[in-house]
């Protein structure tokens, strides 16, 4: 994907038109539901993780006249998740 990279930040003097590289995002979700028959309701335990492969930009610039726009890539680096739901039947 191309990009624009504006000037300002000290690591970028000249305002510059970057490819940037390609990224694949992989995540993946488990959970079990114990079902309650006598309430006629369940709970569900469940977990996982985002980006496994924590595909992430790498080269953000820094101080106060960076370029706020020059973002890429997935929004979040790896991350761990667990969690329960309540469910009525």
């Amino acid at each position: 994907m191309g990009v624009v990279h504006f000037a300002g930040a000290p690591e970028q003097p000249v305002d510059e038109y970057v490819t940037t590289p390609s990224f694949f995002e992989f995540g993946a979700k488990v959970g079990y539901t114990f079902k309650f028959e006598v309430v006629d309701s369940g709970l569900e335990i469940f977990g996982g993780v985002k980006n496994l492969t924590n595909a992430f930009q790498d080269d953000f610039d820094t101080l106060r006249d960076r370029d706020s726009r020059y973002i890429y890539g997935p929004g979040a680096p790896r991350t761990f998740y667990l969690g329960l739901r309540l469910h009525s039947f």
